[in-house]
């Protein structure tokens, strides 16, 4: 019986139907191509106050340094409430990373342009 539990387990570990194929590697700096939709959609699951975001803006992604390597970035400028907050997400494949406050030498020249979709997206309040 335990040779029996040991064989079915080590086919279980070996995978039935053939040899595994890799993975294709995730390209780190892949262009964030619908970047205005993700981060839209990241900011409706995030934000607690719509007041706090009027008047969004957003730059285009662009390849900066981050840490020791380069990624693509997208800045966001809000006005609410009185004050200016300056964000930027950080990609990783495509895929938002992180989104944190940013400093004046990464989004200080950016082109900002309109963040309609914020607005669309969020809910009305």
């Amino acid at each position: 019986m335990a040779a029996a539990l040991i064989a079915a387990a080590l086919a279980g570990c070996s995978g039935f139907g053939g040899p595994k194929k890799d993975a294709a590697p995730i390209d780190p700096n892949a262009y964030p191509a619908t970047y205005r939709s993700q981060i839209a959609s990241f900011l409706r699951q995030s934000l607690t106050n719509r007041v706090d975001f009027r008047g969004a803006l957003i730059a285009a992604p662009m390849l900066m340094p981050i840490g020791d390597s380069q990624r693509y970035t997208v800045c966001v400028q809000f006005h609410g409430n009185g004050q200016v907050k300056n964000k930027i997400a950080v990609y990783f494949g495509g895929m938002i990373a992180q989104f944190v406050d940013s400093t004046p030498e990464q989004c200080g020249a950016v082109a900002y342009t309109p963040f309609t979709e914020l607005a669309a997206a969020l809910p009305p309040g």
